[in-house]
């Protein structure tokens, strides 16, 4: 088997399970900022012993080899000269947004994760206030611009990348194969990008 094709559908595989599932229940998870019990819902995952070995090895690693990776393509990219116009719109959107949602992903990762548990307030052993954290920096008057646009963006860039991902996803694999199955798979991934759109934008509208 030819190495690049493996590392493509890999590449595809990780980007659709384990990531993808992991955005959606991610994205799921947000909507309990509008009830009271969000810091309890948030930390019932990492009230488990073995929550930050299943992070790493079933999110974190494939996560960061499908970024890697992505970018590689991204950079090695080429105009496909046999994709009608709106095709190759997403083709190129489909890497912009890759790149995009990795920068994202740090800048997250460094806001929800390292400065919340490095708060100063935070007790030994307690768990940092997530609702409120996040809350503080939407709200706060210097910063709350660029947070909400940030977060505004990287979401949409998240749902668009995932959504479309199907797309490649299932002509890499072989499950559609017709012109006419490829075109029922991007209506599918134009519904899903709507409805996780729609989703995350409900979330976010309990903070906003």
């Amino acid at each position: 088997m030819d190495s690049n094709f493996f590392w493509r559908r890999l590449h595809s595989l990780t980007g659709v399970i384990p990531v993808g599932l992991f955005l959606v229940y991610h994205l799921y998870m947000q909507l309990f900022l509008h009830s009271d019990n969000y810091n309890a819902k948030v930390n019932e995952f990492y009230d488990s012993p073995l929550a930050f070995i299943l992070l790493v090895i079933v999110v974190y690693i494939p996560l960061f080899f499908h970024s890697l990776l992505g970018v590689k393509l991204a950079f090695d990219a080429k105009v496909q000269p046999e994709y009608q116009y709106f095709p190759h719109v997403l083709y190129w959107l489909q890497r912009l947004s890759g790149i995009g949602v990795l920068l994202f992903i740090f800048g997250h990762l460094y806001n929800a994760k390292w400065v919340a548990w490095m708060d100063p307030n935070l007790s030994a052993g307690e768990r940092p206030d997530h609702y409120q954290h996040l809350v503080d920096g939407f709200a706060d008057p210097e910063y709350a611009l660029v947070t909400k646009t940030v977060y505004a963006l990287g979401i949409l860039g998240a749902t668009f990348h995932l959504s479309n991902g199907l797309n490649t996803f299932c002509m890499t694999w072989g499950i559609v194969i017709t012109p006419q199955g490829q075109a029922r798979v991007r209506v599918f991934s134009i519904v899903l990008f709507i409805i996780l759109t729609a989703m995350s934008v409900f979330a976010l509208s309990a903070i906003w």
